[in-house]
């Protein structure tokens, strides 16, 4: 319980808010750039049977780009440990839930599923493979 109070959990909120905040920027700029027939290609590319595979490679660069911005935010490597890698994870889920209570209207960023939790865990342990321990 001590190693849960311990954690930097105001800046892995500050991580996960910037993270989500700028994947959300992106995909509502793309969907004010896209046209209309691009927008739809788009929608029934993540209505195929692949749509699974889609959504967790957008939750995967979620995963990475949460990672990223954390080691932007943290400072030094060995600050940065597996239990604060799990806390990242569990803000990144929670960051993705609040947004999608959110009407923000979008193109790759769809419906939460068991599947995103899969994708963010790869795309995090994908990217931060040199702090494990």
């Amino acid at each position: 319980m001590h190693q849960l109070k311990s954690l930097p959990w105001q800046v892995l909120v500050n991580t996960s808010a910037i993270t989500i905040g700028l994947v959300t920027g992106l995909d509502y700029g793309l969907s004010l750039l896209l046209p209309p027939a691009s927008q739809i290609q788009v929608v029934s590319m993540f209505s195929s049977p692949l749509r699974l595979l889609y959504s967790a490679a957008v939750d995967a660069v979620i995963g990475i780009l949460g990672v990223m911005v954390l080691e932007k935010l943290i400072g030094p490597r060995p600050s940065i440990y597996l239990s604060t890698l799990w806390a990242l994870i569990l803000c990144l889920l929670m960051a993705l839930v609040v947004r999608s209570l959110m009407p923000i209207p979008g193109v790759f960023l769809s419906q939460l599923h068991q599947i995103s939790i899969v994708g963010i865990l790869v795309g995090v342990f994908g990217k931060s493979q040199r702090y494990w321990r």
